[in-house]
């Protein structure tokens, strides 16, 4: 048996609004796209819905289209059987004559590059990293050494100083 589900779980699952999955399925109706119907008249959804859903809205925001032109590409790709087929739709350039496969390669080369230029940059903060520990290292060392020969120098002066016919003792 098919996992079915309500309008509001697909919204979260989709990640719209009750009111945009209302919409769509509205207009999906409008194009012929029968949903199965629960109590009170609700529409119940299927996985192969939700697929629907999610093709209409990937159509919309890759080619730029229209909610009624996403559902007429969406729906003409489905059989009656409700299997889909697939669209092959052209790649076309955007205004600077970009296709989204360059720009796919455009972006991959660009998150190469960031990456490299993360690992130098923790590259040169683990050097300075080290360097500031070795510095402050020295520095502790230094203080410990001279607070020594400043408790040298006192007990020093306290000891009583010998009379100088005492120099044999």
């Amino acid at each position: 048996m098919e996992q079915s589900y309500f309008a509001s779980e697909v919204a979260v699952v989709i990640g719209i609004s009750n009111s945009t999955v209302r919409k769509y399925s509205i207009a999906l109706e409008e194009q012929g796209y029968k949903f199965h119907r629960g109590i009170s008249n609700s529409r119940v959804f299927y996985d192969k819905d939700i697929l629907m859903l999610k093709r209409i809205m990937k159509i919309m925001s890759r080619k730029n289209m229209t909610l009624k032109q996403a559902i007429d590409l969406a729906v003409s790709s489905v059989d009656d059987e409700g299997v889909t087929t697939p669209v092959m739709v052209e790649e076309q350039p955007d205004e600077q004559g970009v296709t989204d496969k360059e720009r796919m390669k455009q972006l991959e080369r660009m998150y190469a590059n960031l990456a490299h230029q993360f690992q130098e940059q923790q590259r040169m903060l683990f050097e300075r990293e080290a360097k500031r520990d070795e510095l402050l290292t020295s520095a502790i060392r230094e203080m410990q050494e001279t607070k020594r020969l400043i408790a040298v120098t006192q007990e020093d002066k306290r000891k009583p100083k010998k009379k100088w016919y005492e120099f044999w003792k």
